[in-house]
């Protein structure tokens, strides 16, 4: 295996090594070669002055000196860039317009034949002040900013998660939704990729939902919502991809920021961020730890229809603790104006203990009792990785045409221990024994990425991009389970339900994008291809599966500019969604005595075609984007459960025949005064399950909305107030539905120490309302379950800020991330 990988990496920096000589040397002569043009032409790049991140869809319009008319225009781009084209000789200025920003000039342009291209560099903007009793208040960026394939949502502001998790963000996000245990779904589906920094999800292993919840909230900048991508992104997470771009600072000199924060129920957190920046070399480190407790109830009531009618209630509590640290510690270092190289080591580690207990109630048709036993359950788990990054940045002298590798190892470890004990109250079948178990879960995982993008210009309106992907994953889980022998008084193997059980992947991929800009339409058409070779070994059963496939991933988007204050958009993408290792590991978990769970070996991927349409207003106070979406999917993989003659109820995974989701969102910000502003969301769409297989034949629809205020006061003296409120409707699943789920929050923020620290107080769920209600039916039962967790809590932060770090902070590139990097999914560990 290290043979074959030593030998494929070489093979494709050779390959890169050659066409980079190639590009290089072509790019050199059209510029030598390239003659004069004939009209003239207007660049520049738009960003924020206090967080310098680019500015999308700005209007910029040219006006002439002589009589101030109007004579071009233009919007510009997600990276803020802009290009103005087909003028005359002559003296010029700029109108810059940006939703939440004052109107900027830019002077002293002129074109002429000798000097027919004026690069206005880069121009910053600062968000929009307004002045009350003589006070000046903070000023903010909005909420929400859209984008060509993406809605992004500036969290650094979200009052109301502060003191919470990344995963706490995820529930104020339109269109998300988080379930009881952490998953994260998108506009209804929980195929959704997770990023962080840009790179694909996790954190040094960790499944998508576990690094969000061990990240702190302060330590993010904004959420990136992108439901169309383009080839540039991995094609896994059907429903799209969701970006967690974290707070990082590149200003020369020193600066950092530290957090604190506690809440009642035993919760605390904090992150420590650090920069050096001198000469070409800057240093950065960051350190975030979460120590918290979370508590818990359910209950749930099962009826079976089998040869009898029969009754099964349960009744549970549970208590968690997890104590997670994650260090990261990274140079840049500039070799010259065109070469910069980047290294960073992180190291992350997880402690989580948990105990339940759960009460089992059977009854007969006449609700008498047959069987009453309660289970108690302990948990200690201990989970630890670290991650090396290599990054090397190349730059021409040709604007904005680079190339950029990236090499990521990582490597993670988990042990895990369960203590199962059952003690009877009555039962009706004999006189059992007690039930004692213990299981103890060994895991290993190993996973390396080379990644190379290349970026060529092709004049100012259109350009090229490349890139190819090596990436090789071995997951190794080995489960023990043992018996207590209540005759010998020892534990006993129970080689039934041990396993050992080898997850492997190998996927080689490449794409091409071409933009271009028309006139008033953008165009962005891209496609990726790739080859996966999966292998899965069951060794206690001493079975191989294969499955090998190649697969093709087209995407397209469209944007027509009608003036300048209004687009209409259009957009098409194809992606995947790949069994994990626990939905194909065949041997089945005994977790719970009447819900035994195993995977399926035999998945395929599932594939999703998806189309959307959008429009976007920009006005003066208010912004709306509308929009409406289509979504097919072939051959999805969901949970579906049966139940056998003596009530015991089986869980596996199968490929049914398809699912289609249509529907509609309406996103606005809007300012009622210059203290307040809100930001909301509708969301509506309809949805259809269909199963086809021999042990499935159903369909399911439902239609299904949800909706999200946010309202937003600053006032004077440096207090700030955030009150939210979400609402979601029911989600129906091939076999049930999750009811619906409501719950508001409020926090108070205060600028202290000169403005360079903050103090935060919030409430969340003020209502108590937060609750996980289920309904969940088969051919021989019905369940209804409802589970809770404490969330009514009281939370209180300090944030202090070493040489204004905030107020500077910006995305870093990606090639300067210190956190990116492909996270290995570290599903098949969950317990």
């Amino acid at each position: 295996m290290l043979k074959r990988l030593l030998k494929t990496v070489s093979v494709y920096l050779l390959f890169w090594i050659v066409l980079g000589g190639h590009v290089f040397a072509t790019g050199t002569e059209q510029q030598q070669g390239r003659g004069s043009s004939v009209s003239g032409v207007i660049t520049g790049v738009l960003k924020d002055k206090e967080q310098e991140s680019p500015l999308m869809y700005a209007s910029i319009v040219v006006h002439s000196v002589a009589d101030s008319a109007m004579v071009a225009g233009a919007i510009s781009d997600e990276d803020g860039r802009f290009v103005i084209e087909d003028l005359s000789t002559g003296n010029y200025y700029l109108v810059i317009n940006y939703v939440g920003y004052p109107r900027q000039e830019v002077n002293d342009i002129r074109i002429t034949p000798r000097s027919e291209v004026h690069d206005t560099g880069t121009i910053y903007i600062t968000p929009d002040t307004s002045v009350l009793s003589e006070v000046t208040v903070e000023a903010t960026r909005e909420l929400m900013e859209v984008g060509l394939d993406r809605r992004v949502f500036n969290v650094a502001q979200e009052l109301t998660a502060v003191g919470g998790s990344a995963l706490d963000l995820m529930q104020n996000i339109p269109s998300v939704a988080v379930d009881f245990d952490g998953n994260v779904s998108l506009r209804g589906s929980d195929n959704v990729t997770i990023l962080i920094d840009g790179r694909p999800s996790g954190l040094l292993g960790l499944t998508g939902s576990e690094a969000l919840e061990q990240l702190p909230s302060d330590m993010v900048e904004r959420v990136e919502v992108i439901t169309n991508p383009s080839v540039r992104y991995d094609p896994d997470g059907t429903s799209g991809i969701i970006n967690i771009v974290m707070k990082k600072e590149r200003e020369r000199g020193y600066n950092g920021m530290v957090s604190l924060n506690a809440s009642t129920g035993e919760r605390y957190t904090g992150s420590l961020n650090v920069n050096y920046h001198t000469g070409n070399v800057n240093l950065f480190a960051n350190y975030s730890g979460r120590m918290f407790n979370m508590d818990g109830s359910g209950e749930s009531y099962r009826a079976s229809f089998l040869s009898d009618t029969t009754y099964l209630d349960q009744f549970s509590g549970f208590e968690n603790e997890m104590d997670a640290h994650n260090f990261t510690i990274g140079v840049d270092y500039s070799l010259n104006d065109r070469h910069t190289l980047t290294s960073s080591f992180g190291y992350n580690t997880r402690d989580r203990n948990s105990f339940s207990e759960t009460d089992y109630l059977s009854m007969d048709r006449d609700y008498h009792t047959t069987e009453d036993f309660f289970r108690e359950t302990y948990n200690y788990t201990d989970h630890g990785g670290y991650q090396v990054n290599l990054s090397h940045r190349m730059e021409f002298d040709q604007d904005f045409r680079e190339w950029t590798t990236d090499l990521v190892y990582s490597t993670r470890s988990m042990n895990s221990t369960q203590e199962n004990e059952q003690f009877y109250r009555m039962t009706l079948k004999g006189d059992p024994d007690d039930v004692f178990q213990n299981t103890y879960r060994e895991g290993g995982m190993q996973m390396i990425r080379l990644q190379t993008d290349y970026i060529h210009p092709l004049g100012a309106e259109s350009k090229l991009e490349f890139g190819g992907q090596f990436f090789m994953r071995e997951r190794d889980h080995d489960f023990l389970f043992f018996d207590y022998d209540h005759e010998s008084g020892s534990w006993v193997n129970n080689e039934g339900l041990s396993n050992h059980f080898i997850h492997n992947e190998l996927r080689y991929s490449g794409y091409g994008i071409y933009s271009s800009v028309l006139g008033n339409y953008s165009l962005q058409a891209g496609l990726r291809f790739e080859q996966a070779n999966i292998s899965v070994t069951q060794h206690t059963m001493d079975e191989e599966f294969k499955n090998d496939y190649f697969s093709l991933f087209p995407s397209l988007h469209l944007r027509r500019n009608i003036d300048n204050s209004q687009s209409v958009q259009i957009s098409y993408s194809r992606r995947i969604s790949r069994p994990r290792g626990q939905q194909l590991n065949p041997f089945p978990s005994y977790n719970d005595p009447y819900d035994i769970s195993s995977g399926n070996p035999q998945l395929n991927p599932q594939y999703t075609s998806s189309v959307e349409l959008g429009y976007a207003r920009y006005g003066d106070r208010t912004t709306w984007n509308p929009g409406i979406f289509y979504r097919y999917t072939d051959g999805m993989i969901t949970r579906f459960r049966t139940m056998d003659d003596d009530g015991i109820a089986y869980t596996t995974f199968e490929n049914l025949n398809n699912s289609t989701s249509l529907g509609g969102e309406l996103a606005f910000n809007h300012r009622m005064f210059d203290f307040w502003r809100i930001n909301g969301t509708l969301s509506y769409f309809y949805r259809r399950v269909e199963g086809g297989s021999a042990q499935m034949e159903m369909q399911n629809e439902s239609y299904s909305w949800s909706t999200r205020m946010v309202n937003n006061f600053t006032f004077p003296g440096g207090w700030s107030a955030q009150l939210t409120g979400n609402y979601r409707s029911p989600i129906v699943m091939i076999q049930g539905e999750m009811k619906d789920m409501y719950m508001a929050d409020v926090a108070v923020r205060k600028n202290v120490l000169n403005n360079s620290g903050t103090i935060t107080l919030r409430l969340s769920d003020i209502f108590n309302t937060m609750n996980f209600r289920m309904y969940n039916y088969g051919d021989n039962f019905a369940l209804d379950s409802q589970r809770r967790r404490t969330s009514r809590m009281l939370h209180i932060g300090f944030t202090y800020r070493i040489n204004e770090y905030e107020r500077r902070e910006r995305q870093r590139d990606p090639d300067l991330d210190d956190n990116g990097g492909d996270m290995m999914d570290f599903d098949e560990f969950e317990l």
